[in-house]
């Protein structure tokens, strides 16, 4: 077993600074010698059964999680641009709005905050609801006191 080993290290090593060798002008950057005795390695407890295939994968996306971070950091706008619910509050009608709250279009100030009031307590997203009827409840009584 640790024949095959290194036959398949020193072939992969062969294979990686062959060019390297024959022209001394070009140097090897630390990060991938660094990396590929990394993969060697992980190849070699791998065959000695001292790590499994996944942990394997796992380490061999290491080197990606710094360009997955640079990714990560977008995420905010490409959610903005992905939502459907980036509508303005002026979307909605003074009869959804009054339907929204359950009261009548000419409902007094006091049952409007009302019957915000319960509809938040109903529908907040820290009590179970989602923000998308919490943004419909608020527009829809911004819409009715406007």
């Amino acid at each position: 077993m640790y024949i095959i080993l290194l036959i398949i290290s020193t072939i992969i090593l062969w294979y990686l600074f062959k060019d390297k060798v024959n022209t001394l002008k070009v140097k090897v950057s630390r990060p991938k010698i660094i990396f590929w005795l990394l993969v060697i390695i992980v190849i070699y407890l791998i065959f000695r059964g001292h790590l499994h295939p996944i942990a394997a994968a796992i380490v061999a996306l290491l080197p990606l999680i710094k360009k997955l971070l640079i990714i990560l950091k977008y995420v905010p706008i490409l959610k903005y641009f992905v939502s459907k619910n980036n509508k303005k509050n002026d979307d909605v009608t003074k009869k959804e709005a009054a339907e929204i709250l359950n009261v009548k279009e000419d409902a007094t100030t006091e049952e409007i905050i009302l019957a915000h009031k319960i509809a938040m307590q109903k529908y907040h997203p820290d009590k179970g609801g989602s923000d998308y009827m919490a943004r419909k409840i608020n527009s829809a009584k911004d819409k009715l006191l406007s």
